[in-house]
């Protein structure tokens, strides 16, 4: 985080300012907020973090979730402006992910699981195909890798199909008059502003999947897949600066269930506004994450709902449109 950043929170949180006592100085706000970032930016131990500034063990977990809570307070409808959509916005994340290949797109969604601790009693919920404990953090995120709309904690048990389908993120793309009035006609179908996914989501109307993988697949069928892919490549590119910046979701969450998703939350957030105020991520941190990252991400399976025929019709309109504008250009998939 920079240091205009870190003073833009400063200020932000300013009620979080505590008075001195009769019997004891008050830690600086600048001080309390620093040991909060400081603790999420690392995966050391609350321990070593209370060390490191002179405080107690105690308190560096008080404050990690005062902070948390404060930021979702202050700053979730600041980082999440994109739904309810605007005109603006639609246009915004539209002609973004036109840049990168995909028409009338408006996000990608994925599922990341970040390992908790969680009681015996649940134990089996949140038991995921990989053998360990997690949550799932749901995400749509645009072409800038913000995120545009999050679900916390559903139990690693579940897969990204279920809690998409599941999701007010759905419902808002069905129902939402802006996705319709902002629909093209491409090819000769009216495409509506739509998200894309893996092969684990159900294709419909409003999000776009790649075709089935075959030996003998078809060029343009082959083209819609990579650029499919080359565009959702951005909500894993997401997921990655999350867990680099943030180590504590990288090596997993020791806190109770219901305070692992305060902070995954917390940190989604803090994600768009380093992103906001284009704060650089470091290469070196991404490159650590993948080779410390202990847990492997659950594979996800193919979708057991059935595609829909107009999401069908909808796929094969983009698929030709993206044939015929790399007419003459180097298809990649060559």
């Amino acid at each position: 985080m920079d240091r205009k950043t870190f003073e833009y929170l400063v200020s932000k949180l300013f009620y979080l300012t505590r008075e001195d006592t009769r019997w004891r100085w008050a830690i600086p706000l600048n001080k309390r907020i620093a040991i909060a970032l400081y603790a999420l930016g690392s995966s050391a131990e609350y321990r070593t973090v209370a060390s490191l500034f002179g405080v107690g063990r105690t308190t560096v977990g008080e404050l990690v979730l005062e902070v948390c809570d404060a930021i979702i307070h202050s700053f979730h409808e600041e980082t999440f402006p994109a739904y309810p959509p605007t005109t603006a916005k639609i246009l915004e994340i539209t002609s973004g992910f036109s840049k990168l290949g995909f028409p009338q797109c408006y996000g990608a969604v994925d599922g990341c699981h970040i390992e908790v601790n969680v009681p015996k009693t649940e134990a089996v919920d949140y038991y995921n195909f990989k053998g360990w404990h997690s949550v799932v953090l749901f995400a749509a995120v645009d072409h800038r890798y913000r995120f545009t709309y999050i679900n916390v904690g559903v139990p690693g048990r579940s897969n990204d199909s279920t809690i998409f389908e599941n999701s007010a993120l759905k419902s808002l793309h069905d129902s939402h008059s802006l996705f319709q009035q902002y629909s093209k006609i491409i090819d000769g179908v009216n495409v509506p502003i739509l998200l894309i996914g893996d092969s684990a989501f159900k294709l419909s109307q409003n999000l776009m999947k790649p075709f089935p993988f075959a030996i003998n697949q078809n060029e343009d069928e082959r083209l819609f897949n990579y650029v499919l892919s080359r565009c959702r490549r951005v909500v894993e590119n997401a997921f990655g600066h999350l867990k680099a910046r943030f180590r504590k979701i990288g090596r997993g969450l020791e806190v109770d269930i219901c305070n692992a998703n305060r902070i995954i939350k917390a940190c989604c957030i803090l994600h768009n506004l380093c992103n906001d105020h284009n704060d650089t991520i470091n290469k070196s941190w991404t490159a650590e994450i993948k080779t410390n990252t202990s847990r492997p991400q659950p594979q996800r399976g193919l979708s057991i709902k059935a595609d829909s025929q107009s999401g069908t019709t909808v796929r094969r309109a983009i698929m030709r449109y993206l044939a015929a504008f790399t007419v003459g250009i180097e298809n990649p998939c060559m």
